[in-house]
C-alpha cells in the first residue's frame, strides 16, 4: 500500500514535472509584477525609516539594515525573474524554430571539416540545446528564491552576533579586564565557528566530507542551520548541488550575490573638480526648504529660502538622538524623560499598583536643556537668547526646535548661519563636553 502511494505521488510530481514550465512562467510574471510594487513601497517608507534609525538608538539601525536587506532581496528577486523570462523565452523560440525546421542539418551546411567537427562536437543536436535550455531555466527560477533564502539567513545571523556581544558585554559590565578577555574570547570562537559554516556552505560540503572532523563540526552545523532558519532552504540546497549544472550555479552564487550588488551601486563621475565633500564654498540643498526634494531629509538645519526678503528668518534645527541624547544625559543628569527609546506597547499590566511619577514641567527642562546645546551666531556676531520652541516640520515630519531671528537690522546682501553644538570630546579617555561646529550657510537679505 506504501509503495503504491509512493508511485502515485511520483506519477503525480513528474507530470507536473513536464508542465511546470507554465506555471514558472505564470509565478514569475506575477512576482515581477509585485515586486515593483513592493520596491516603489520600500522607496516612499525611505524617509520614516531613516528617521526610525536616527531616532531609536541600536534598535533604529537594526530596523534600518533589515529594511535594507529585504531591498536587496527584492532587487535580486527582480533581476532573477527577468533573466527567467528572457530564457524560457529563448527556449520557446527554440521550440517553435524546432517545429519548423527540425534538428541541425549539418552536412547541408557542408563546413570544413575543422569547423564541422568542432561545431558536431560542442553545439551537438538541437534537441539536446533545447534541454539545456530547460534545465538552465528550472535552475534560474530556484536558483533565485536560494539566493533570497541565503540573503535573510545572513541577516539573521548578522544580528544574533551583534545581539549575543551586546549581551555578553552588559552581563560582564563589571568585570573589568576579565569580563572584557571573556567577550573577545566568546566572539572569536563564535566568528570561528561562523567561518567555518560559512566555509562548508560556499564550497558546497566539503567541511562535512571530513570525517576525522565530522563529530566536532556537527553540533556547530546544527546550531547554526538552526539560528539561520536554513531547513527552508536546505532540500532544494542539496537537490540544486547533486548534478553538475546545479554545482556550477551554487558556486556562482556569492559571486554573483556581490557582483549585482557591485553594480547597484556603481556610479560614473566626470566631475573630477567637483568638491564632493560638504564644504563652506557649496550651497547645500538640503539647508533650504524650497530646494530640498520632498523625499529628503533635513540634515542638520534648515530656513525657508536662501532669500529673506522681511525682518525675521525662521530657523529649523533638527534633533538628532543618535548624537544629542548622550551629551543631554550628560548637559542635564536631573531631567528624566518619561519615556525610552524603542518600541513600547499602550497595554500594560500593572501588578505593584505604583504608577511613576513623570517630572514636573518636563516639556520646559528639556526645551531649555535641547537649546543650550547649540550656539547661533549670524556672520561672526552671536545671536543672544534665539527664543526656540519643539517643531514637527512638514517636510517628512523632522522633529527640532524652531526659532524666529529678527535680521532687520542686517544690510543687504550675503549673510551666513553658523551653528555650533555641544558634543563629546573626541580626544581619548575624555568624557568632557565641547563646543563644535555644527552647520553652517549662507543667506541673501533683500
Amino acid at each position: 500500500m506504501e509503495n503504491q502511494e509512493k508511485n502515485k505521488l511520483k506519477e503525480w510530481l513528474d507530470k507536473i514535472q513536464q508542465d511546470s514550465w507554465q506555471l514558472e512562467l505564470v509565478v514569475t510574471a506575477f512576482s515581477i509584477f509585485l515586486v515593483l510594487g513592493a520596491l516603489d513601497a520600500l522607496d516612499g517608507m525611505d524617509a520614516n525609516m531613516r528617521l526610525l534609525n536616527e531616532g531609536m538608538g541600536d534598535l533604529g539601525k537594526l530596523v534600518s539594515v533589515s529594511f535594507g536587506i529585504l531591498h536587496v532581496a527584492l532587487l535580486f528577486i527582480l533581476i532573477n525573474l527577468v533573466l527567467h523570462v528572457v530564457l524560457r523565452g529563448l527556449w520557446i523560440s527554440a521550440i517553435g524554430l524546432r517545429s519548423v525546421s527540425g534538428d541541425i542539418d549539418f552536412d547541408k551546411l557542408g563546413f570544413s571539416p575543422r569547423f564541422d567537427q568542432f561545431l558536431r562536437r560542442k553545439t551537438g543536436s538541437f534537441d539536446d540545446y533545447i534541454e539545456r535550455l530547460e534545465n538552465l531555466c528550472s535552475i534560474v527560477f530556484a536558483f533565485t528564491f536560494l539566493i533570497v533564502f541565503v540573503i535573510v539567513s545572513a541577516a539573521i545571523w548578522s544580528f544574533l552576533a551583534a545581539l549575543f556581544s551586546d549581551a555578553g558585554r552588559s552581563a560582564l559590565t563589571g568585570a573589568g579586564a576579565f569580563g572584557e578577555v571573556v567577550v573577545a574570547i566568546l566572539e572569536l570562537v563564535f566568528a570561528l565557528a561562523s567561518f567555518i559554516y560559512m566555509l562548508d556552505f560556499v564550497t558546497l560540503g566539503w567541511v562535512k566530507k571530513w570525517r576525522w572532523f565530522s563529530k566536532g563540526y556537527y553540533p556547530i552545523y546544527r546550531f547554526f542551520g538552526f539560528i539561520t532558519l536554513a531547513a527552508l532552504y536546505r532540500p532544494m540546497y542539496y537537490n540544486l548541488i547533486d548534478n553538475k549544472l546545479g554545482r556550477r550555479a551554487a558556486l556562482l552564487m556569492i559571486p554573483y550575490i556581490y557582483s549585482v550588488i557591485w553594480l547597484a551601486s556603481m556610479n560614473v563621475d566626470a566631475h573630477v573638480w567637483f568638491a564632493v565633500e560638504k564644504n563652506n564654498h557649496e550651497i547645500v540643498k538640503s539647508c533650504y526648504d524650497d530646494l530640498r526634494a520632498a523625499d529628503k531629509l533635513i540634515s542638520a538645519a534648515s530656513i525657508p529660502s536662501k532669500f529673506v526678503g522681511n525682518g525675521y528668518l525662521e530657523l529649523f534645527v533638527r534633533y538628532l538622538p543618535y548624537q544629542d541624547d548622550s551629551s543631554l544625559k550628560k548637559k542635564c543628569p536631573d531631567v528624566s524623560p518619561p519615556t525610552n527609546p524603542g518600541i513600547s506597547s499602550g497595554f500594560h499590566i500593572d501588578l505593584t499598583g505604583e504608577e511613576e511619577e513623570e517630572q514636573v514641567d518636563f516639556p520646559k527642562l528639556s526645551l531649555d536643556c535641547l537649546a543650550s546645546l547649540y550656539e547661533l551666531s549670524i556672520n561672526d556676531s552671536l545671536y543672544q537668547q534665539p527664543g526656540y520652541r519643539f517643531f514637527r516640520h512638514p517636510n517628512n515630519d523632522e522633529r527640532g526646535l524652531l526659532t524666529l531671528l529678527d535680521v532687520a537690522y542686517l544690510p543687504r546682501g550675503e549673510h551666513e548661519i553658523i551653528l555650533r553644538k555641544l558634543g563629546r570630546d573626541t580626544t581619548e579617555g575624555s568624557e568632557a563636553l565641547i563646543m563644535k561646529d555644527f552647520v553652517r550657510f549662507p543667506f541673501w537679505k533683500e
